[in-house]
């Protein structure tokens, strides 16, 4: 769905000015020397959201570096360069102290994208004639800030934590494009206020179906507070959006069928054509580089030999590698995009069933979580021989959850490190992560300041916002 048009692409250098420049007046005599061209209408601020490559792609990955479902041979971590090693082994001297980092700055970049088109659709008001196409731009413009910083929340800040989150430091909430606005970090609970508000003004005004699974829609946005209220431990409102989502869009892919492949290279369908995607986004180079299934990445033992020999993830997901025999990923929902190279980080389907199976066995809701869970695990085992869940302690029933969890979405965008990061708050499901390298050990305790990762130097030299401790 990308639009090269000289619109898009004078508002693209714009966006590039504000976002990177120095100096004030550098900015201001650009802007007037693209006066005819700077974005105006409803359909300049349309466009830039439609450009799928700076909106829909290279979000944040350094969690799935972190992760622990796979791990990396002495031989090739020998290979890898400083960055991959350290954030392989979570160290934060050195991870990206070099220059600008991608991460950071493809999704502030993303951000002022969304602004500037937020920007121009504040300065018009609408009529009847088009104000559904003003209602999906601005929808689009909302949830694409809030995702963006979701998921730089999740790799930047602390886990939220309700006793410390007006407190602790938060990111850099860019509502403005205009670059003479100060860069501060907010606190971790107006970081998660913002989202909120922002998604909430998406849902009253996105359609109920995109068109382009590359756009949001409205339980796109559901989906996604959702996320939110899970991260949050609200599992109240968790269940209520991911209700509300799946009202209006609950499709899962049946693995038994046709639409997936046991013997090609991709397991399953590319973009457009897997109808289990609801939102369709990838992630960054760093953590797709490492657990890249043709060369690097081992899946980890436990994870592995956790599948059942009915379940058809343990075939779909994985592959055994002629390089080296090792067991290896391939069960990626982008399909042959880029060579399956890039984790799949959007919405989908079997994320929404299993937020809202996690909420209700949280609130002791039973009857209704074992039926999330097993309308997902019906579609994912050989037909005929799965045998529905019936577990009536609610811990066992909370206990098995996460676990399908973490077998159904074990490389799909920072998941497993957000898993994590709240998990470890409750000593009940706290674990302490490790890797050997070359005979040494490294660890990763529960809970550690190093589950945050470092802003890029460069970023903190530029701005002088705070570093993380």
């Amino acid at each position: 769905m990308r639009r090269y048009n000289t619109l898009y692409l004078s508002a693209l250098i714009i966006g590039q000015l504000l976002f990177g420049c120095k100096k004030q007046d550098d900015f201001l005599n650009t802007k007037r020397n693209l006066n005819d061209v700077r974005p105006s209408t409803i359909q300049d601020a349309q466009a830039i959201l439609d450009d799928n490559y700076d909106m829909n792609v290279q979000y944040p990955s350094s969690g799935l570096a972190g992760c622990d479902n796979y791990y990396i041979s002495d031989l090739r971590f020998s290979s890898l360069g400083s960055i991959y090693q350290n954030a392989y082994l979570w160290k934060k001297d050195g991870l990206y102290n070099v220059g600008p980092n991608s991460e950071w700055a493809t999704q502030y970049q993303r951000i002022e994208f969304a602004n500037i088109a937020l920007d121009v659709l504040a300065g018009i008001s609408p009529d009847a004639s088009n104000q559904q196409q003003y209602n999906n731009a601005k929808g689009c413009g909302l949830f694409f800030r809030a995702f963006s910083f979701y998921m730089a929340a999740q790799a930047y800040c602390n886990a939220y934590d309700k006793s410390t989150a007006s407190k602790d430091l938060g990111i850099v909430l860019r509502l403005t494009s205009d670059v003479n606005v100060q860069s501060t970090r907010a606190t971790v609970q107006q970081t998660y206020d913002q989202m909120i508000n922002d998604l909430k003004e998406a849902v009253a005004i996105l359609p109920a179906k995109a068109g382009f699974p590359m756009r949001p829609s409205a339980p796109t946005a559901n989906a996604l507070l959702a996320k939110i209220y899970l991260s949050m431990e609200d599992y109240e409102n968790a269940a209520k959006y991911a209700t509300a989502a799946l009202s209006q869009f609950n499709t899962l892919v049946d693995y038994n069928s046709n639409l997936v492949s046991y013997s090609g290279t991709y397991a399953f369908p590319s973009y457009p054509n897997n109808p289990e995607v609801n939102f369709y986004a990838i992630s960054s180079y760093t953590g797709s580089f490492l657990i890249n299934w043709a060369s690097r990445g081992i899946v980890d033992s436990t994870l592995y030999n956790s599948y059942e020999p009915n379940d058809l993830r343990k075939t779909l997901f994985f592959t055994k590698r002629s390089s080296d025999g090792q067991i290896a990923f391939r069960g990626n929902y982008v399909g042959s995009f880029s060579g399956g190279y890039y984790p799949f980080c959007g919405i989908a389907g079997d994320e929404l069933y299993l937020i809202r199976a996690e909420s209700y066995a949280r609130t002791n809701n039973i009857q209704d979580a074992l039926a999330d869970l097993n309308a997902l695990l019906v579609n994912r085992y050989k037909a005929g021989t799965f045998v529905p869940i019936a577990i009536s302690d609610p811990l066992i029933l909370l206990q098995r959850v996460l676990l399908e969890r973490r077998k159904e979405l074990p490389f799909t965008g920072q998941l497993r490190w957000e898993d994590l990061r709240r998990l470890n708050k409750d000593r009940r499901f706290a674990i302490t992560l490790t890797r050997v390298v070359n005979g040494a050990t490294y660890t990763l305790p529960p809970n550690s300041p190093r589950y945050v990762w470092p802003i890029p130097d460069y970023e903190i030299q530029l701005s002088g916002i705070q570093q993380n401790p």
